[in-house]
């Protein structure tokens, strides 16, 4: 009977152990990836953008992530007679829902501009920045980033490298 009972008590504790000890995937992995630099441009009709923007992952959950952006890049608008263009500086907050490769994206921020001594100067040098895109983008490692968006600026896209 006792050794009845030993051997029962080490299976017990040998199932116990092995269950305990057991990985499952209970949890997602969050990507390594923090970094990014990319190339924007935009255009809506005679207005238009293009940038060099640095990103950084500042949040991130399993379905949402949230990005700090600065860049740096130019603007132009033109009519028929007048010419306007200069340089630009967009900051901007943007963030992403979504999992796997396929994400939405919402960029909200500010453009400061330099206007060129033919342009109107009484305009507000601040603009702001609202986009609504799509984005691909590898959920984990180094890769691609590409993205389209429609927002205040026109319709753009993007391509980067994250790293």
């Amino acid at each position: 009977m006792f050794k009845y009972l030993v051997r029962l008590l080490t299976i017990y504790f040998i199932l116990q152990i092995t269950i305990l000890n057991s990985n499952g995937q209970d949890t997602i992995r969050i990507k390594d990836t923090r970094n990014s630099i990319q190339v924007d441009c935009a255009s809506l009709l005679y207005i238009g953008m293009y940038s060099v923007n640095y990103e950084r992952s500042v949040f991130q959950t399993a379905h949402t992530e949230i990005f700090a952006n600065a860049g740096i890049g130019g603007w132009y608008r033109t009519t028929i007679s007048l010419w306007y263009r200069g340089y630009s500086i967009p900051i901007s907050l943007n963030f992403l829902i979504g999992s796997g490769n396929n994400h939405f994206e919402t960029d909200l921020g500010i453009r400061y501009t330099e206007f060129s001594k033919w342009s109107a100067k009484d305009t507000s040098p601040f603009f702001p920045i609202f986009n609504l895109g799509y984005r691909y983008q590898r959920p984990y490692g180094n890769g691609l980033i590409f993205r389209s968006y429609i927002g205040l600026s026109g319709i753009g896209i993007g391509i980067g490298k994250a790293f």
